[in-house]
């Protein structure tokens, strides 16, 4: 895969922000995850609005059982960070 170097100009928080979350991967990485994060929720807005065009849009209940599974996937996900980083 070739890379493309860039130039950007961020706001002073964000940069600061960016060095410090990304570590020792690198600020490039960093945005690299970013910007490839940002690009498939575009994609997916769109999906999500032409199946909203195509059958109409989705159910309350169906909606609110969804946002329930995803807080429940998140606090496991939490959980499981927080021990791994315990046993470190």
């Amino acid at each position: 895969m070739g890379m493309t170097k860039l130039s950007v100009t961020v706001e002073d928080e964000l940069a600061e922000e960016m060095r410090e979350r990304a570590g020792s991967r690198g600020i490039s990485a960093f945005v690299n995850q970013a910007v490839r994060h940002e690009l498939q929720m575009g994609r997916l807005g769109a999906l999500l609005g032409d199946l909203e065009k195509e059958i109409g849009p989705p159910d309350e209940a169906m909606v609110a059982q969804a946002l329930a599974s995803l807080d429940r996937l998140d606090r496991q996900r939490r959980k499981t960070t927080k021990r791994q980083s315990q046993r470190r």
